[in-house]
């Protein structure tokens, strides 16, 4: 890898990714994304390009011809994609036909990983869990359709043209720095408000029974970068820890680490018109073609995903600074 090319890269996971590739000297990054002025700008050579403009995606693909693509661009909710189906297929499923469409036109050979997801394999049976990749995909929702043809799309382009397409299905990845949508981060946001008085002492929740196979997203971008160096072309792997916890675990965890009386309510809004009970990943090929393990254990993930929250809320409590 010496020129990257990240999408997405005004997102969670782009931002640790981007200081996990930056570890090793001699890589340029490009990296497209929505936002004016995220903080990899600071970093990175960052262009704010919608990959749905199949013109402006051709156009940067000519400029850079980057040797390894990272695909983390995504509309990534569950939620969000049963109000808006639209938009998750055009931007997940048509923005990366125009990537590689773009790639084809060029002939350009660039090593091309896509982040797929967990949601993917939807209700499996718990006789199937850890969930391997062999098992075949039963998706919920309108994302976990996307996240499919994602997937099909890309090793359909490695079959016609020998590129080499790596697909990862990414389980349940949290840490410092996601958006508050995610459960961990909204537990997390909501204990930090309540800890800065800007809020009663009541966390709001979701369905806490669901059991998910929780991983730093710091451990997450290290097998991206591995895969991307080591990985099989057209192979498809499982990025998980291979422990389940339970929402109401990593919940009780946290409010130990605030040590203060808050009330759990939970909130009909936050249910799931199809939640899936147990999501447990087998990262077997993943540690065996790869020689990658997850080091980061879930306490310290919880811990900086608090921490995190405390210095933001402290921030927006101080306001601008003059």
């Amino acid at each position: 890898m010496e020129k990257v090319l990240i999408t997405g890269a005004d997102g969670f996971v782009a931002a640790h990714l981007i200081k996990e590739l930056q570890q090793k000297s001699g890589i340029s990054i490009t990296g497209i994304g929505l936002k004016e002025s995220p903080s990899c700008t600071k970093t990175i050579d960052y262009l704010v390009l919608d990959l749905t403009d199949y013109e402006a995606i051709k156009g940067l693909l000519e400029e850079k011809r980057p040797d390894s693509i990272f695909h983390l661009a995504a509309l990534p909710s569950v939620a969000l994609s049963w109000e808006d189906p639209w938009s998750t297929y055009r931007v997940n499923v048509l923005g990366q036909v125009n990537l590689m469409e773009a790639m084809r036109r060029l002939d350009l050979s660039s090593s091309f990983h896509i982040a797929c997801s967990s949601e993917e394999y939807g209700k499996a049976a718990p006789e199937t869990m850890p969930i391997p990749e062999s098992l075949p995909f039963n998706p919920c929702s309108h994302y976990a359709v996307s996240k499919v043809a994602q997937e099909v799309l890309g090793l359909m382009y490695h079959q016609a043209f020998d590129w080499r397409v790596i697909v990862t299905r990414g389980f349940n990845h949290t840490g410092p720095g996601q958006a508050p949508d995610f459960v961990v981060s909204s537990f997390a946001h909501q204990i930090a408000e309540i800890e800065a008085n800007l809020r009663e002492p009541v966390i709001m929740v979701g369905n806490l029974e669901a059991r998910r196979d929780f991983m730093d997203v710091r451990d997450t971008v290290r097998a991206y970068r591995i895969i991307m160096e080591i990985g099989k072309a057209g192979a498809s792997y499982n990025v998980c820890s291979g422990q389940a916890h339970a929402i109401s675990e990593l919940l009780d965890l946290l409010l130990e680490m605030s040590g203060m009386d808050i009330r759990v309510e939970h909130d009909a809004c936050r249910q799931r018109p199809s939640d899936i009970p147990l999501l447990l990943g087998d990262n077997t090929r993943l540690r065996r073609e790869t020689g990658w393990e997850p080091e980061i254990p879930i306490e310290k993930t919880l811990a900086d995903s608090l921490d995190y929250w405390r210095s933001m809320v402290g921030k927006a409590a101080q306001g601008p600074q003059g």
